[in-house]
């Protein structure tokens, strides 16, 4: 296959590709350094699906390129030249885009990617030969690339409708606070939403019987072993099953062959359930009251507004905008989560046809190659121990690295503003009179509370209620922390980021792309979270 000539030398970054280029480090999507495998349809992927998808949507950004450097995920992003002109060209596309981008999305899951992921199933559950595992390999890369363009083609419009409606709004009302916006969109259902209120529902069936009860009181780790030792614990698990068949394709990180998935393993939903049981929240009856604000500010706001072509242009914007805002979450659902999710099983597949030939000791080791070593040795068997082992023990390495934020100098060119919402490029902002730092507003509101920092879904469990949650960033199995955590301070995204977009949903104040919060704050720290005006004031450190 062509694809794999000097494969690995496209899918790293060189030092002319430093000199020449400015690269950043995606920490919004890849705040851990991945797997050889994964990276190897990942990058090519975002590479050559962002390409086609920026082009049909005419973006002032001709694509994404991205490439790994010790383990990190990197992209740099070429600007189209005649930036007025495309901006244009992207503006009048959108026009015909926007009425029907829920569609989109929907025609696109029936079509391509539900079939594909059901053709991933058969793959994964039926032994297969090494050459059947080459052929399924293969595919998956050319269905990666296929999918990431449709990724890219489903949500870039949903972002650039977010500026749109910024401007019109703006103009609506002769306001420079175009960001309060936002708060005029929340409390639309979508798969996030979705996926906790049946988490929730689950925790309602804990609360009403006393053996479910008893065994969610011992540690989350016993919590499994406690239901099973019950009629009714037992039910609950069938329960718990029919969840996960539905909603349980996603990891912590969210993009990975590596990780367990909610699926494989029922302690990730347990432990969330957990936390339901033991607090005093009601799903519905909160999303009710979101929805009920979000209509009180619109009335409100459309009364401020003069009568006119403004208005008139604003109140048809937020209409659509409305009808497509959940397709942020829907199309991670879909894409970015279930993708990997699906992918994993028929790559374990392939890893056990590996172990029978003795080429890997254990399936989980297929993820330390790289596509083209997988290929080579699926084509000319041969044991690869002892370089499966210096893999894992570099990725061991890579784990305890703090990865450089860039490399190159920064364009001076004008940043697309649908990348800047939503990965944020303002620099780290630190204010040593004030023991303060800064990031985008993300959510508003004000709360104090001691910092925990999370890494992981591993360690979910350190958040208690009304503490700061800080990290990385945020994908959507984390949701359940939104509804535990005061507030959410994340060292990466701008204000259309996964963070700040659920954060407002469920009225957390949330402060994005503050750069050094994970690195400034530590456990224990008293902190204020201004989510109105983006900031963190440090009152106490521990």
């Amino acid at each position: 296959m062509d694809v794999l000539t000097n494969f690995r030398e496209q899918l790293f970054m060189t030092e002319e590709d430093k000199k020449q280029f400015f690269w950043e480090q995606d920490g919004v999507h890849f705040a851990k350094p991945i797997t050889p495998l994964y990276a190897s349809y990942m990058a090519p992927g975002l590479t050559n699906g962002t390409k086609e998808g920026f082009e049909k949507l005419k973006l002032p950004a001709k694509q994404f390129v991205a490439k790994m450097e010790d383990g990190f995920f990197y992209q740099r992003v070429p600007i189209h030249k005649n930036l007025e002109e495309r901006l244009e060209q992207h503006q009048l596309e959108m026009q015909k885009v926007f009425p029907k981008a829920t569609k989109v999305l929907e025609d696109y899951v029936a079509q391509t990617l539900l079939p594909y992921y059901q053709r991933l199933e058969q793959q994964a559950n039926a032994r297969i030969s090494l050459n059947e595992a080459e052929n399924a390999l293969l595919e998956l890369y050319e269905m990666y690339s296929r999918i990431w363009g449709i990724h890219f083609e489903v949500v870039m419009p949903r972002m650039s409708m977010g500026q749109a409606l910024e401007e019109a709004y703006g103009r609506a009302l002769g306001t420079e606070n175009v960001t309060e916006v936002y708060d005029l969109l929340v409390g639309q259902m979508n798969k996030s939403l979705e996926t906790d209120r049946e988490l929730w529902k689950l925790s309602l069936l804990v609360k009403d019987a006393a053996p479910l009860q008893e065994a969610f009181e011992h540690k989350a780790e016993e919590v499994l072993e406690q239901l099973q030792n019950s009629p009714e614990g037992l039910n609950f698990l069938n329960d718990v099953q029919a969840f996960t068949d539905v909603y349980g394709h996603r990891t912590a990180n969210s993009h990975e062959f590596a990780d367990e998935t909610w699926v494989e393993n029922p302690y990730h939903v347990l432990k969330i359930i957990k936390n339901y049981v033991e607090q005093d929240y009601d799903f519905e009856e909160e999303f009710n009251q979101v929805i009920q604000k979000r209509e009180r500010k619109l009335e409100e706001s459309l009364a401020r507004m003069p009568e006119g072509e403004a208005k008139e242009t604003f109140t048809a914007l937020h209409g659509m905008a409305l009808e497509m805002w959940g397709l942020d979450e829907d199309h991670h659902f879909y894409i970015d989560a279930m993708l990997p999710a699906k992918s994993r099983p028929m790559i374990l597949n392939a890893g056990k046809t590996l172990k029978d030939h003795s080429i890997i000791d254990d399936p989980e080791d297929i993820v330390y190659l790289y596509l083209d070593e997988l290929i080579d040795v699926l084509r000319e068997p041969r044991g690869v121990h002892s370089l499966i082992q210096e893999r894992k023990e570099q990725h061991v390495r890579n784990l305890d690295k703090t990865p450089v934020p860039s490399f190159g100098t920064p364009p001076e060119d004008p940043i697309d503003p649908v990348v800047e919402r939503v990965f944020g490029t303002k620099q780290a902002e630190y204010n040593e009179e004030k023991d303060s730092f800064s990031g985008y507003a993300g959510s508003q509101g004000l709360h104090s509370g001691r910092v925990k920092i999370v890494t992981g879904q591993e360690e979910f469990s350190k958040v208690t209620e009304g503490d700061v949650l800080v990290c990385k960033t945020t994908t959507p199995p984390w949701t359940a922390l939104f509804t535990i955590a005061g507030a959410i301070v994340t060292d990466r995204g701008g204000i259309l980021s996964h963070a700040a977009t659920v954060a407002r949903e469920y009225e957390v104040p949330c402060v994005v792309g503050a750069k050094m919060a994970t690195s400034e704050l530590k456990d224990g720290d008293l902190v204020t979270v201004d989510g109105t005006n983006g900031e963190v004031t440090i009152h106490e450190r521990s």
